[in-house]
């Protein structure tokens, strides 16, 4: 009698283990297009009461229990969707994030990011993404996109190349009779007077543009003079505090910010003398950047028979960008594209990994915490070490087998079914029992 209702409690195991199984494998289901989704697998275990005679001859069991749901780590495969603010772990690691109310941390393998309105990257659950600043300088913070690092933003070096017409009229009374920039002369006077100009925009150290004019003075055989002149009103002569525009000079007026330059040319219509650079213009802008130093080179420069033009202008700056898009490289580097044509680095995305992944507790919402059985994480950046790294463009996929958990649950079904049946068979026993009384 005591063996038949051990096997009555048996088959109740049988039955809350098989549900719990198939509860696990209805999750796996349900979340097999979840974004960095990791399977469970339920781990059945036998459950022991005793002995009937007091010695192990005999263990009629008392039926089963789900000893562990173990979450499988599996690398998942990966959809390339081309965004740039989606990557996938490729290896070992969780991407780090916090909670901005709480400040608690959490470990996700979603990668699906975006960019709030005040430019901190943050994941699906609007907690920011922690890594590293471009610099290397600190520990874990937030990255946004606000707080970039842009290199060549002002203007250093301008090259310009082309050809001076050598059959263009010469300058009466030659350079003596260059107008001076001195607030008595207008830009018309200087274009009146020159053969030909051009001019180039420069950036300045907060990326603000600016233009030069550079006009050419023939003024002897195979000899002209360059002059580079900027807006009067653009300029703070001498730096602060002094005034602007510069004293004797009207806002509209040209200011010559470098020396003249002789440009001198051999009988073949090569320059022969040639400069590295030619000229270094030091002008103390009127919006409160520091002071440009830029060197200016005219190279190659020709004197042929033919129309005088510009071949090629080359300036370093870029000015200040607006953004435009977004990139992560493989080692977990941010990068943010400007519409200047430049690539800011933002910093470097975190990783972490644990001693033991499947040790690590859900939380929900693709979130994972550390626990005791994990042990304490350990964050480095990607590509580095035993980091995985990181997948551009890409999101890592669920790791949920529909196929095997499908034949898997058939399995299930059947033992739950079958504890079903050992009750309703042991119940239909006891009531023969009570029949023979």
């Amino acid at each position: 009698m005591p063996s038949i209702i051990e096997g009555l409690f048996a088959g109740r195991a049988g039955i809350q283990a098989h549900g719990t199984a198939i509860a696990v494998l209805a999750d796996n289901i349900s979340n097999q297009n979840t974004i960095g989704f990791k399977q469970s697998r339920p781990d059945f275990k036998d459950l022991l009461a005793g002995t009937l005679t007091g010695t192990a001859s005999i263990q009629p069991g008392s039926g089963v229990q789900v000893g562990a749901v173990t979450q499988l780590m599996s690398q998942g495969t990966f959809e390339y969707t081309g965004r740039g603010l989606d990557v996938g772990i490729d290896g070992a690691g969780f991407l780090v994030v916090q909670d901005p109310n709480s400040g608690a941390r959490y470990y996700t393998r979603a990668g699906n990011l975006h960019v709030d309105t005040e430019g901190v990257v943050r994941d699906q659950n609007n907690y920011t993404v922690l890594g590293f600043r471009a610099d290397g300088a600190g520990g874990l913070q937030s990255l946004n996109v606000n707080q970039r690092e842009e290199i060549s933003v002002s203007t250093n070096e301008v090259t310009i190349a082309g050809n001076l017409d050598a059959n263009s009229d010469l300058l009466t009374g030659g350079a003596a009779a260059i107008p001076d920039c001195d607030g008595t002369n207008d830009f018309t006077a200087l274009a009146n007077a020159a053969e030909f100009s051009t001019f180039v925009d420069v950036y300045d150290s907060l990326g603000q543009q600016h233009t030069i004019t550079i006009y050419f003075f023939h003024t002897a055989a195979n000899e002209w003079v360059a002059r580079a002149v900027a807006n009067a009103g653009e300029i703070t002569a001498g730096g602060p505090p002094a005034t602007n525009p510069p004293p004797g000079f009207d806002a509209t007026d040209p200011y010559a910010i470098a020396g003249d330059i002789t440009l001198q040319f051999a009988s073949n219509g090569v320059r022969s003398n040639t400069g590295n650079p030619d000229a270094t213009i030091a002008v103390q802008w009127s919006n409160g950047s520091s002071q440009a130093d830029i060197d200016l080179t005219f190279d190659p420069f020709t004197q042929y028979s033919s129309a005088s033009t510009v071949t090629s202008i080359y300036q370093d700056g870029t000015g200040s960008g607006s953004v435009v898009g977004f990139s992560i490289d493989e080692n977990g580097t941010l990068f943010a594209s400007l519409d200047n044509g430049q690539n800011a680095n933002i910093g470097v995305m975190a990783l972490a990994i644990f001693s033991n992944a499947e040790g690590m507790q859900r939380v929900g919402n693709s979130l994972f915490v550390e626990t005791s059985s994990s042990g304490e994480p350990v964050i480095g950046k990607p590509n580095t070490g035993t980091f995985g790294r990181l997948e551009a463009g890409a999101l890592e996929q669920s790791t949920a087998d529909l196929a095997a958990d499908f034949v898997k649950l058939i399995s299930l079904q059947r033992g739950f079914q079958g504890s079903s049946r050992v009750i309703q068979n042991i119940d239909d026993l006891l009531n023969e029992i009570i029949n023979l009384a």
